[in-house]
């Protein structure tokens, strides 16, 4: 979770109107600007997730470095939100599935995070391909399961969002945050 603040608050308010609930993977400094958001991502039931302090291609750092982005990552959580959050996944990365390889495990693991986690849905929508084409993507790849990767410093992808929502409706499906998933 980065990028515009009114999108976050778009996006809040519309996942707050459909009452769904999604794990957002913060980058630290975004939280740092806009701490006050904190409350209402964890009143309206989000659950918060490491992402990095300033989400730099994470696997091309050494081990001090990756230490600092989710120990900073995690500190401002601990600061803001009273928790560092239960996971960290990696910034930067060119896909979800891989293994993030043993030094990005110690890393997270030190921080506190036994989990690292992925995804296996990417609409890259971070390329601004616009609402109907990161919907369709994120449609098509679906699968009981999955963990969707979405950006909401993106208007296309807010945009995308009632239709992905609809979708999963239509498939009996509703989405849940990470701990939810890897409980069932």
């Amino acid at each position: 979770m980065s990028g515009d603040r009114g999108l976050a608050i778009q996006m809040l308010d519309l996942l707050k109107a459909r009452q769904v609930a999604v794990t957002a993977f913060i980058v630290g400094n975004w939280l740092d600007a806009n701490g006050d958001l904190i409350t209402r991502f964890v009143e309206d039931g989000h659950e918060l997730a490491n992402h990095t302090y300033t989400h730099p291609a994470f696997a091309s750092l050494d081990r001090a470095a990756m230490a600092n982005e989710v120990t900073g990552c995690r500190d401002i959580l601990l600061r803001l939100a009273g928790t560092g959050g239960n996971y960290f996944r990696p910034s930067g990365t060119t896909n979800g599935i891989d293994d993030p390889g043993p030094t990005v495990i110690d890393v997270a693991r030190s921080a506190g995070y036994s989990t690292v986690v992925g995804y296996d849905v990417d609409p890259a929508d971070y390329q601004d391909p616009g609402a109907s084409v990161i919907a369709q993507r994120t449609i098509d790849a679906l699968q009981p399961g999955s963990i969707v990767s979405l950006h909401f410093g993106h208007a296309g992808t807010i945009d995308a969002l009632p239709e992905i929502l609809f979708a999963l409706d239509a498939r009996s499906l509703r989405p849940v945050v990470v701990n939810q998933l890897l409980a069932s």
